[in-house]
């Protein structure tokens, strides 16, 4: 159980309780994404393998994964969420906290997502904040 707790290597550090919402860019990715999914509900091949294809197309000009599309259109509400708000909202699903987590800082990196009121990312533990890049 602690090890869901623990950050996977790499990860974007956030204040707590930090709020994201959809960028306009990641509102008009996800019209993108709903438009692509009509066309294949539209289509005469509808196996599991065109949906996958479907899917992996649109994430893979994003550099996010297929599934980042229903945690991204949980995000594209009217509100700003709390990652853990929009892991309760899609734990029917199977999905984590940790998957809500890794999929925000792909969709942040992809300038889908930002985080409510401005700013970004701490830095790592141990950088001093004032030192110039």
């Amino acid at each position: 159980m602690l090890d869901s707790l623990k950050k996977r290597p790499g990860s974007l550090r956030w204040p707590p309780r930090q709020r994201f919402l959809a960028t306009e860019q990641g509102k008009a990715a996800l019209l993108q994404y709903e438009e692509a999914i009509k066309g294949y509900q539209q289509g005469f091949e509808r196996s599991r393998d065109s949906l996958d294809k479907v899917q992996g197309s649109w994430a893979e000009q994003f550099k996010v994964v297929a599934a980042d599309a229903s945690i991204l259109s949980e995000f594209a509400s009217a509100k700003e969420k709390l990652p853990r708000e929009v892991q309760a909202a899609l734990e029917d699903c199977g999905t984590s906290l940790q998957d809500v987590q890794a999929a925000v800082d792909r969709l942040y990196l992809a300038g889908l997502l930002q985080p409510a009121g401005g700013g970004g990312p701490l830095p790592p533990p141990g950088q001093n904040q004032n030192q110039a890049f």
